[in-house]
């Protein structure tokens, strides 16, 4: 992941619960081209965990988790400030993961490339 940028054009670009093992100081570059590499009217869906002060971390989370980089609320969205919206929402939901219950947060966003028409 840390590694892998795309070499093509593709119509849907789908993450979900990896993005938070990117450091801060990649992420725009990491957008930049997951967004250029993006075909006309293509879709970006993708979340991430945030971190919240009055969340704990889980209590299964492993020690690759732990080195995880920590996102804040609406982060992910700035990146996409130029495309489309169809959902953009932050969800604290209940986890059972490891027989414990907890909680976590995360953002979500489905995002369309180039989707305005602009007419004179």
């Amino acid at each position: 992941m840390f590694d892998y940028r795309p070499d093509a054009e593709y119509d849907i670009v789908f993450s979900s619960g990896v993005l938070h093992f990117i450091r801060q100081t990649e992420r725009k570059e990491l957008f930049d081209s997951l967004k250029a590499h993006t075909a006309d009217s293509g879709i970006n869906a993708l979340n991430v965990f945030v971190k919240k002060p009055f969340i704990e971390p889980a209590p299964d989370q492993t020690k690759e988790e732990e080195k995880g980089q920590p996102w804040h609320s609406g982060e992910l969205f700035g990146y996409y400030h130029d495309w489309l919206f169809h959902t953009c929402s932050e969800e604290i939901f209940d986890c059972n993961s490891g027989g414990i219950p907890h909680k976590h947060c995360m953002d979500t966003l489905i995002a369309q490339k180039n989707a305005f028409i602009f007419s004179e």
